[in-house]
């Protein structure tokens, strides 16, 4: 994030505060005396430290540890120890080496467990870790009682503070700038990756760390129908519907959101009553973000539309959306199949949610509109803004 001697956004130390304040009281009310996790996102939700390296590849290469009431340990690949000593102060110099293969770490873990001074019986949460290390440190550590950390940070993340809601608002700008570039662009003629190229390129120049986990989502005609989810060089045709589904990281937090273009003119009215079902599901949805009430009055919201208009066959199974923030896609999770069994979430001022019905549709095509809220006291506030094909709408 860029910083001026005449304007500073927002105050990195407060959201820092707020982060490990919210761990610690979670860590209370949930009985655990310290947390680990080797999560790339929950890493830098505790510590702030952006790895070098992609996340799939750094999955289990960094590591934070932190105590009730502690500033946190930080474990990071060899690679990445003297910039974390150098440029990152908050950390206080509480930082260590994790060898690349993480079944030879057990001797920093426990460096870091005596530095702690954590005693015998102590709970420790674990969040994130292979099964083989886990086993490893069961056998080396029976003097802790290691307990499920998940849902810890879960609920610790839910709430965000203002300072973490500018950080996604910048994203969601970024991923703005993106999918403008590929709507002022957009004909028949070209194929996926070109249009997807367009909107990666232009949110890497405007700041984004990387987008989602697959490249740019953008899908047209038969792939928007079966949601491929990543680009091809099928060559857009008039009267396609194409599907981009669009995200960035800025400062470690995301944005995902996604328009439906029509390239050219429609080629059916079904087209159109598809279109309009997800707009009017999509409106529905948000309209039911309501602090107090539970998340599955949005998911009830937005399939009670478009069961009315005939498209329960082909809506989008998994979700109708989530939350977001480190993690691309964190709890809750807002859906049928993905939620079910799960208890709902109270929503709460503060939470920052995706909303994104879908239908797809054979034939006809896919149709996906996505964007993001924050709730606040008495409602939300919408973070995307880019316009909807509201030529398609049939009223």
């Amino acid at each position: 994030m860029a910083e001026f001697d005449f304007e500073q956004p927002v105050s990195m130390e407060k959201m820092r505060a707020f982060r490990l304040d919210r761990i610690d009281e979670q860590m209370r009310q949930d009985g655990i005396d310290c947390i680990i996790t080797m999560r790339v996102d929950n890493v830098r939700y505790l510590t702030s430290f952006r790895p070098n390296s992609p996340n799939i590849f750094y999955y289990f290469r960094n590591a934070a540890v932190k105590a009730v009431g502690d500033d946190p340990w930080t474990l990071v690949a060899s690679g990445d120890y003297d910039r974390a000593m150098t440029y990152m102060p908050w950390l206080k110099r509480k930082v260590k080496p994790l060898p690349m293969d993480p079944m030879l770490s057990v001797a920093r873990f426990r460096e870091v467990f005596q530095a702690l001074g954590l005693p015998k019986g102590a709970r420790v949460g674990i969040d994130e870790m292979g099964f083989q290390l886990y086993k490893v440190f069961e056998e080396s550590f029976p003097e802790y009682q290691f307990v499920d950390g998940r849902g810890t940070f879960n609920r610790a993340k839910a709430v965000k503070c203002q300072e973490e809601i500018h950080q996604i608002k910048r994203a969601c700008a970024i991923a703005e700038a993106g999918m403008q570039v590929a709507i002022e662009n957009l004909r028949p003629g070209l194929t996926e990756i070109e249009v997807s190229a367009m909107i990666h390129n232009e949110m890497v120049l405007r700041g984004s760390e990387g987008g989602h986990t697959h490249p740019t989502q953008v899908n047209s005609g038969e792939n928007a129908e079966t949601l491929v989810r990543f680009p091809t060089e099928r060559i857009i045709r008039n009267g396609d519907f194409v599907l981009m589904d669009v995200g960035c990281c800025y400062n470690g937090y995301h944005s995902d959101y996604c328009r439906t273009i029509m390239a050219g003119g429609p080629r059916c009215e079904e087209q159109k009553k598809v279109y309009t079902a997800v707009y009017d599901a999509t409106m529905a949805a948000l309209e039911a973000v309501k602090p107090g009430r539970p998340t599955t009055d949005i998911d009830t919201a937005s399939r009670d539309v478009l069961r009315a208009a005939g498209y329960e066959k082909y809506w989008y199974f998994g979700v109708t959306g989530h939350a977001t923030g480190t993690c691309l896609q964190e709890a809750p999770i807002i859906g049928e199949a993905s939620a079910k069994g799960e208890k709902p979430w109270i929503i709460q001022p503060g939470m920052v949610f995706c909303i994104e019905p879908s239908v797809h549709l054979p034939g006809v095509g896919g149709v996906r509109i996505e964007d993001m809220v924050a709730v606040t006291e008495d409602g939300f506030e919408l973070l995307t803004h880019t316009e909807y094909e509201k030529h398609l709408l049939v009223r």
